[in-house]
């Protein structure tokens, strides 16, 4: 039995046709993007700020609102904690399954020597209930509660 590949029937006529590299490769860009995942699909907006939303003083309880190497403070522009003094460059913002998923490129220094200067970036997941994960990836996410306004 002969392959019919390449070649079609119309009207009892024969007619070859060879595929060009430029049909294959449309061919292939048209199966790869029918089979990527829909979230890596998903729009980005990048905030120069961290949203309002996330300003104040966070701990991972209520009871560590006073002690200082549990907390960290959120402002515009900024991410303190009692190992670094951290600039937002910019925030991330990206659809995910149960609300927006966050993530802020912040560029830090220690308090003992502010001349070293790290880049970092932190992963913030917030929840309807006014708490939100973070942390320097998903594996590592840690929840925290606002603490109260002094």
């Amino acid at each position: 039995m002969r392959s019919q590949a390449g070649k079609s029937h119309a009207l009892g006529a024969r007619v070859e046709r060879s595929l060009s590299a430029g049909d294959i490769m449309r061919t292939v860009i048209v199966l790869i993007s029918a089979l990527l995942p829909s979230a890596s699909l998903a729009d980005s907006i990048r905030h120069l700020s961290v949203p309002e939303r996330f300003w104040g003083t966070w701990a991972p309880d209520a009871n560590l609102c006073r002690d200082d190497k549990a907390i960290f403070v959120v402002s515009e522009k900024g991410y303190v904690t009692s190992q670094a003094s951290c600039t937002v460059q910019w925030v991330t913002e990206t659809a995910g399954a149960a609300g927006p998923i966050y993530s802020a490129h912040m560029r830090c220094s220690n308090p003992d020597s502010p001349d070293e200067i790290t880049e970092v970036n932190q992963v913030i997941v917030p929840n309807d209930r006014g708490e939100l994960s973070a942390g320097p990836d998903f594996r590592q996410l840690k929840s925290y509660r606002r603490c109260p306004a002094n």
